[in-house]
């Protein structure tokens, strides 16, 4: 009687390819990711050293209507002045954050340029909005 072990045959997992695999895999993630939102606006959020804000600055309150009336701290300033007007308020509460309230019906385009006018200042615009 011949009673010896069978010697078996050792399983092997190639893994060469699988590198290949995941790379092609992370390039085609990142490029679909970079393509997602090309015209997303980029906003302007504050920093801190600290992690705990105090809150001796004021906020400049700006608020846009249906007729497209521009208020800023409940004074009534035309477009054109609106960026003078917005820098003087800035430096004299020496805030850094604009809170906007904006009609409904007003276009994006309006946003925009508000949006633009805060960017050139350096100042943060926060969006205020009702609660569902």
């Amino acid at each position: 009687m011949n009673i010896r072990k069978r010697s078996r045959e050792q399983s092997e997992v190639e893994t060469g390819a699988l590198a290949d695999i995941l790379f092609f895999l992370m390039m085609f993630f990142l490029m679909i990711s970079t393509l997602a939102s090309p015209d997303a606006i980029k906003l302007l959020l504050p920093q801190s050293a600290t992690a705990q804000q105090t809150a001796t600055k004021e906020n400049i309150r700006m608020t846009v209507d249906a007729e497209n009336r521009y208020f800023v701290d409940d004074t009534l300033v035309p477009f054109e002045g609106l960026e003078t007007y917005l820098g003087e308020q800035a430096k004299a509460k020496g805030s850094e954050t604009v809170i906007l309230r904006i009609a409904q019906d007003r276009t994006v385009q309006d946003l925009a340029k508000i949006y633009d006018i805060v960017a050139r200042l350096n100042l943060a615009m926060v969006m205020a909005t009702d609660k569902i």
